[in-house]
């Protein structure tokens, strides 16, 4: 295998089921990938051991990578390098992934969140020009985020910094899967739509038709059925967008207020329903009475599914060469 031309980095985005590998290029391009079993059950220290020998069986081959990122779910500390807590990989708590990664591979090694990395992802790969202050989210089963200031991930003073999906919007409102009410991941996240398209077709069992044919079975509903049925004209889905729309617009114009950025960065599943889903946000922030940062700021939605894997690889390779 010819070797790589660039420098690159190794990124590992660490789900609760699969784990994704690649190789990235300083330029964010992906030269080579590949997808793991996560192996939860059989700990953090064999789940080190396999994700070092495909990486070493890659450097055989001829790639070369200078860091490596590691992105998780849940609370990461990063200075540690270690999960204070994931309820997906419950028992690796305290583990030093990063280090002993670092350890076996003889290579810099970070660690952050996998919202985080996915933002710094689609931030460095897909606006080009590096606004100054960007926001982050990510739409998926919950709702994550991350934060661009100065150019640099923002991660606050505990590392927690962008867990923007519980910032609360309603009070008490809708059960949050964080234990509390009213979080903007409850109206957002996929689960808090498909419970919100569930009521309104049990409320009105004669309308929906559309969504009900695609998805005869409502304990298999899921966000794409909602999409695909408002993209064929079914009203019902319509309004859950319109609704969706609606709760996400509430709390990016309190991120707008806060944080005054250039751009909202969306990433995720959720923002495939396209249009049904953002024109309702946009009219929500043309509502907002102190126009100066609402006239700036810009929402795009990122359109690269590994974004997780490769804001790891560019964050290694950026913080390694800031170390430099």
């Amino acid at each position: 295998m010819k070797k790589n031309p660039e420098r690159a980095a190794a990124g590992i985005d660490v789900g609760g089921t699969f784990t994704k590998v690649g190789i990235v290029s300083s330029s964010g391009r992906l030269l080579r990938d590949d997808k793991l079993d996560t192996r939860r059950a059989q700990g953090p220290k064999a789940f080190v051991g396999r994700v070092t020998a495909l990486l070493e069986s890659w450097r055989r081959e001829g790639l070369r990578f200078t860091a490596a990122g590691l992105a998780i779910a849940g609370d990461v500390d990063s200075k540690k390098g270690a999960l204070r807590f994931s309820p997906n990989l419950k028992g690796w708590d305290g583990y030093p992934l990063r280090n002993e990664l670092a350890r076996r591979l003889k290579t810099p090694v970070v660690m952050d969140n996998d919202a985080n990395l996915a933002v710094w992802g689609a931030y460095i790969t897909q606006l080009k020009a590096r606004p100054d202050t960007v926001i982050g989210l990510t739409l998926g089963t919950g709702v994550g985020g991350g934060i661009v200031v100065g150019r640099r991930l923002h991660r606050g003073s505990t590392g927690s910094a962008g867990e923007v999906g519980h910032m609360r919007i309603e009070i008490p409102g809708e059960p949050c899967h964080c234990g509390l009410r009213g979080c903007l991941e409850a109206y957002a996240g996929s689960y808090g739509i498909v419970r919100r398209a569930r009521r309104l077709l049990d409320k009105t069992p004669r309308s929906g038709r559309i969504l009900r044919a695609l998805c005869p079975d409502l304990d298999a509903l899921a966000p794409a059925h909602i999409s695909q049925a408002a993209h064929q004209g079914d009203a019902l889905a319509r309004q859950v967008w319109a609704e969706t729309g609606f709760y996400l617009g509430v709390g990016v114009a309190n991120l707008v207020l806060t944080l005054n950025p250039e751009v909202i960065l969306i990433l995720g599943g959720v923002s495939r329903a396209g249009r049904w889903l953002f024109d309702p946000l946009r009219r929500y922030l043309k509502t907002q009475t102190f126009r100066t940062p609402f006239s700036k700021v810009k929402i795009i939605v990122a359109d690269n599914p590994d974004s997780g894997r490769v804001g790891a690889a560019l964050l290694a390779l950026e913080e390694g060469r800031l170390r430099a």
